[in-house]
C-alpha cells in the first residue's frame, strides 16, 4: 500500500486512519471513515481500488467532483473515466463499450445513472470488486444533504453486484448519521474509522456587527491577495455582495443556481486558478473544490445546521497554513430558515429534527464557550476537548469574572465522588437538594453537599459547561470526570476566567431546583419510549432523543400544552407519542405523592 501511496499519488505516509480503512477494505470489510474535510478521503477508496482487481465504482454526488477525480487519476496513468449528463451518448457509448472491455479501473457515476436499466444490466455484467460512496452523509436521511437517490440505490447495488466491498466516506458525520449509514451498508462497528473533526489552523470567530456588507468589505481589502469565499442564503443576497464588492474596487466572481453552466464553470475557473480571488456563493458553491489555499470563509448569513456549517469552512486551509472563519448573521437568517422548515413538504418527525439542528446552529451563534470544543461535542458528545485559545470567544476581553473558587468547589466534588455523577446530578449535590435519585445513591453523604447553596442551577450549569469545554471536565456517555489538567485548578496552579455570569452572589436559594432531571422518572420515560419504538416499528431516537426526555424528566410536564413549548415536541409527535409520555409522568408523580 505505501508503494501505491508513493508511486501514483506522490505521499510518504499516511494520513491518521487512512492506513486503517484501507487495510479493511482490502481485507474485505464494509468500511465507514469519517475524516475532517481534506485529510485525503479520496485516498481511501483510491489506494484500495489499485490494490485490488477489479472494478472500483465510485458514487459521487457533483458532476464537477467526478471530473476533477478522474483527471487526476488520468493524470496518473491511472485509467478512469465519469458517466453523467454532460457526455453526449456517443461518448457514454464509448465509456461503457471501454468498461465491459475492462479497461477502466475507476467509474464515477451519479446516483441516478442506476436509473437507466442499460447501464445496470451492464454493472451486473462488470466485475466491481469496490463500491465506494463519496460524501456518504448524502445517504442519511438525518444528514445535512439527504439526497433519496443515494439511499435509493443500496438495494440495487446489492443485487448487482453482491459480493462487492463498500466503502463510504464523509467529513460530516454526527453520531445519529453514522449509525445510520452503517445500517443502511451493513457495517460493523468495529469498521467505523473517524477522526476529530478539529482543525487547529482554522480560526473560528463569531461577529456580531449590523453592518455586514461593510465589514465584508473591509476584511478583503486589508487582506490584498488573500483567497476566500463568501457565502450567503440566497441568490439575490450572492448579487447584493458582490455588486457592493465591486462598487468598492473589490474583484469578485458569483456562484449560484441561478447562472448558467457555463458562467458558473468559468467562474470557478477563475477562482480555482488563483485569477480572481474572491468567491461570493450560495452553498451550492464549494463540495469537491480543489483550492489548497484559501484563507478565509466568510458566512453572511446563519446555516441551518452545524454540519452544512463544518463543511464549507472545511474548505479553508487545506495547506495547513492558519485560515479565518468568520460567521455574521441576522435575526432575521433565523425567521427564514423557520420558514422553509414549516412550508417544506417533509413529515413532521423530519422537520422536527432540522428545527433541533437550527436550534443547535443558534446556539453555536450565540455560546460564549469556546466555538471549536462546541463544534467538536456536536459531533462527537464523547471527545475529550480543550479550549482552542484563539477563537472569538476564547480571546474574548469579556472574561473578567474570576470562577477559580467555583471551578475548585466543582472539582473536589468530582474527585469525591466514587462513582461518576452526571451534570444534573452535580448540581443538585451542590446545591444541597434532597432529591430521589441524590438519596438513593447516598450523595448527599459528600462534604461536597451544599457547598454551593447559593447558587441558581443556570449558574452551575454555566460553570460545569465552561470547565467542560476548556477541557478540565471530560463529559463521556452524560457522566464527568476529572483528567489530569482538573489538578492545576484544584491545587492552585491555574485560574479560570469567565463572562460574568451570576445574578445573585448573596441571596440564599431555597427552592429545588426545577430544571435538574429525576433520574428515576427520566428512566421510566426511556421504557416508555422503547415500548412505543416497539409498537410502531421505529427507531427509538425517531420518537425523542436523550435530551427530550431528560427536559421532560426537568420539567414534569402535565398536559400537551406544557409539552408543545420544550425544544423537540413538533405537532406530529405531541399527537401520536406525547399522552403515553404524560401518562407515565403522572402515574410517577401520583406515587411519589402517596409516598410521601
Amino acid at each position: 500500500m505505501e508503494k501505491i501511496l508513493k508511486q501514483y499519488f506522490g505521499f510518504e505516509n499516511f494520513r491518521p486512519k487512512q492506513k486503517e480503512i484501507i487495510e479493511s477494505v482490502v481485507s474485505g470489510h464494509n468500511t465507514l471513515g469519517v475524516l475532517p474535510t481534506g485529510s485525503g478521503k479520496s485516498l481511501c477508496f483510491q489506494v484500495p481500488g489499485l490494490e485490488l482487481d477489479g472494478l472500483t465504482l465510485v458514487i459521487s454526488p457533483l458532476i464537477s467532483l467526478m471530473r476533477d477525480q478522474v483527471e487526476t487519476l488520468n493524470a496518473q496513468s491511472i485509467p478512469a473515466a465519469y458517466l453523467n449528463s454532460t457526455l453526449k451518448k456517443k461518448e457514454i457509448d464509448a465509456v461503457m463499450s471501454a468498461l465491459e472491455s475492462g479497461r477502466y479501473q475507476f467509474l464515477y457515476v451519479a446516483p441516478e445513472r442506476f436509473n437507466n436499466e442499460e447501464f445496470r444490466q451492464l454493472v451486473s455484467r462488470l466485475d466491481v470488486s469496490l463500491i465506494a460512496f463519496d460524501e456518504a452523509h448524502c445517504i442519511s436521511k438525518w444528514g445535512h444533504d439527504f439526497r433519496p437517490s443515494y439511499q435509493n440505490i443500496i438495494p440495487v447495488l446489492k443485487e448487482l453486484v453482491p459480493e462487492a466491498t463498500t466503502v463510504g466516506l464523509t467529513a460530516t458525520a454526527t453520531e445519529e448519521v453514522q449509525e445510520n449509514i452503517q445500517e443502511l451498508l451493513d457495517i460493523e462497528g468495529a469498521r467505523v474509522y473517524s477522526t476529530s473533526v478539529a482543525r487547529d489552523n482554522l480560526h473560528l470567530s463569531v461577529n456580531p456587527t449590523y453592518q455586514r456588507e461593510q465589514f465584508i468589505e473591509s476584511y478583503i481589502k486589508d487582506r490584498p491577495g488573500a483567497p476566500g469565499i463568501v457565502y450567503a442564503a440566497t441568490r439575490a443576497e450572492v448579487e447584493k455582495i458582490s455588486l457592493h464588492l465591486e462598487e468598492h474596487g473589490i474583484e469578485n466572481v458569483i456562484y449560484h443556481g441561478g447562472l448558467g453552466k457555463e458562467e458558473r464553470n468559468r467562474n470557478q475557473r477563475l477562482f480555482i486558478t488563483g485569477e480572481v480571488d474572491i468567491a461570493v456563493a450560495t452553498n451550492a458553491f464549494g463540495m469537491g473544490i480543489d483550492k489548497a489555499d484559501i484563507r478565509f470563509i466568510i458566512h453572511h448569513n446563519l446555516p441551518g445546521d452545524l454540519e452544512s456549517y463544518y463543511q464549507e469552512i472545511g474548505r479553508a486551509g487545506r495547506d495547513g497554513k492558519t485560515s479565518e472563519c468568520i460567521l455574521l448573521s441576522s435575526p432575521r437568517d433565523v425567521n427564514l430558515h423557520q420558514f422553509f422548515i414549516d412550508r417544506s413538504n417533509s413529515t413532521e418527525q423530519y422537520k422536527d429534527h432540522m428545527r433541533a439542528k437550527l436550534d443547535r446552529m443558534i446556539q453555536y451563534n450565540r455560546t460564549n464557550k469556546c466555538l471549536s470544543s462546541f463544534i467538536i461535542k456536536y459531533f462527537d458528545a464523547d471527545e475529550y476537548v480543550v479550549e482552542c485559545g484563539q477563537c472569538s470567544n476564547c480571546l474574548n476581553p469579556e472574561r473578567t469574572y474570576d470562577m477559580t473558587l467555583e471551578a475548585k468547589l466543582v472539582l473536589n466534588l468530582l474527585a469525591q465522588s466514587e462513582m461518576p455523577v452526571t451534570k444534573e446530578q452535580a448540581i443538585q449535590i451542590l446545591r444541597g437538594e434532597s432529591a430521589e435519585n441524590i438519596l438513593a445513591f447516598n450523595l448527599d453523604t459528600l462534604s461536597a453537599f451544599g457547598t454551593m447553596e447559593s447558587y441558581l442551577t443556570s449558574e452551575l450549569n454555566h460553570i460545569l459547561e465552561e470547565l467542560i469545554y476548556r477541557g478540565y471536565v471530560h463529559l463521556r456517555d452524560e457522566q464527568l470526570y476529572i483528567v489530569d489538567r482538573s489538578r492545576k485548578v484544584m491545587n492552585g496552579s491555574a485560574a479560570l476566567h469567565t463572562v460574568p455570569f451570576r445574578r445573585y452572589f448573596n441571596e440564599k436559594v431555597d427552592i429545588s431546583t426545577a430544571s435538574s432531571p429525576n433520574e428515576i422518572l427520566y428512566e421510566k420515560l426511556v421504557e416508555t419510549r422503547r415500548r412505543l419504538a416497539e409498537k410502531h416499528d421505529v427507531e427509538e431516537t425517531s420518537i425523542f432523543t436523550d435530551n427530550v426526555l431528560r427536559d421532560f424528566a426537568k420539567k414534569v410536564p402535565e398536559t400537551k400544552q406544557d409539552m408543545v413549548h420544550i425544544q423537540g415536541v413538533g405537532n406530529y409527535k405531541l399527537k401520536h407519542y406525547c399522552p403515553e409520555f404524560l401518562e407515565t409522568i403522572n402515574a410517577y408523580k401520583k406515587q411519589t405523592t402517596e409516598m410521601e
